[in-house]
């Protein structure tokens, strides 16, 4: 696995030319917006602080967080967060996005997200072609590179696990009672009840994690612990994939109970996070278990459904690595530990007062 990676670090080697890489090797450090922790949680989602790790693990360099909204040059990564950018420079890779600028407002008050006036949007990846119309303003393909950046994490941390639950289930935060890194899914949720005499086989997982590197590994550690995946978690999909744990999606309305298969098309009903991902993929159906939130899940059955179902997923890990927007120098693990030790991973800050991010933009601004 390492000589391949080394292979593909290798043919994406070279200086980028763009404003983005020459300020990073200047400044020494990468300007990044991502959804992290503020001042006032105590807690960071594993996917979206993943941004600020995947761009220190390919670059080698220290981030620095700016606001989404900016003149500021940065830099977009992991997440469903490209809806939220304007003004600036901002350099998207493997970026997702949504419709709406607001997308949790009440529908009557929400805005359409679009990048017209946004001349500073540069596109060198996003993380499928619907996000890629979104932040292009130009028909599917026009970039033409998919991928969720954190299907990379394996080259850098790939343990041999220790396998402990027959299957893991990743629940989605909406769907959860609290912010605790110990899943309590609210009571009126029955699909996600288990059995006692499954109770050492079906393991509830959440992305709630206590801010620290440390706590990070401890997750994603939780997660390869699981002989099978189903999630109503984007993120939980894209660990699964990325690490070749047979999954399925769990929506909870569908044409049946069980296994189906959705048409990945503009008719389908799925989270269009998950219809993004897997058109990346370059794949047209998708296999998921559909459950009601009110009814209990047949769990023994939902396994078997992943036996029979899930398939290894292609992923271009080249074509993502090439269009990378800063200078590729990858981090390596430290001698006899794992990458999670690196001192660059260490001293990432993930919680951050968004007051003094605004204030600390401004400062940049005016000296510009």
């Amino acid at each position: 696995m390492r000589s391949i990676f080394n292979a593909l670090m290798d043919r994406a080697s070279g200086k980028k030319s763009n404003n983005l890489a020459r300020y990073t090797r200047r400044h020494g450090k990468v300007p990044l917006s991502w959804a992290g922790s503020t001042s006032t949680m105590d807690y960071l989602n594993v996917g979206d602080a993943l941004s600020a790790v995947m761009v220190a693990l390919l670059s080698g360099r220290d981030i620095e967080r700016v606001p989404s909204k900016s003149q500021s040059l940065r830099m977009a990564c992991v997440g469903t967060i490209g809806h939220g950018f304007a003004g600036g420079e901002v350099w998207f890779w493997g970026t997702g996005a949504s419709l709406w600028e607001n997308p949790s407002a009440p529908m009557e008050d929400r805005r359409r997200f679009s990048v017209a006036g946004e001349a500073g949007f540069h596109v060198t990846a996003t993380r499928g072609p619907y996000s890629e119309k979104l932040l292009t303003g130009k028909p599917e393909g026009t970039v033409g590179v998919y991928g969720d950046p954190v299907w990379l994490l394996p080259r850098f941390y790939n343990p041999a696990p220790v396998k402990k639950w027959k299957l893991g289930v990743i629940v989605h935060l909406s769907e959860l009672s609290d912010r605790d890194p110990e899943t309590h899914v609210k009571p009126d949720l029955l699909r996600y009840g288990i059995p006692e005499h499954l109770h050492d086989h079906v393991h509830l997982i959440n992305t709630v994690t206590p801010i620290g590197m440390n706590a990070i590994k401890d997750k994603i550690d939780e997660i390869l612990a699981c002989d099978r995946i189903v999630s109503t978690s984007l993120h939980g999909m894209v660990f699964a994939e990325s690490y070749g744990i047979p999954c399925l999606h769990f929506p909870t309305h569908g044409p049946h109970k069980g296994l189906n298969v959705r048409k990945l098309d503009d008719s389908c009903d799925l989270d269009t996070r998950v219809i993004d991902l897997y058109r990346g993929l370059g794949m047209s159906e998708l296999p998921v278990y559909t459950q009601s939130h009110r009814e209990p899940t047949d769990w023994e059955d939902l396994m078997a459904a992943i036996d029979r179902a899930w398939v290894e997923r292609a992923f271009d890990a080249q074509k993502l690595i090439d269009a990378f927007p800063l200078d590729v120098e990858p981090l390596q693990a430290p001698q006899g530990k794992t990458i999670w030790d690196h001192p660059v991973l260490q001293a990432l800050v993930l919680q951050h007062d968004v007051n003094e991010l605004k204030h600390a933009d401004k400062q940049r601004a005016a000296a510009r």
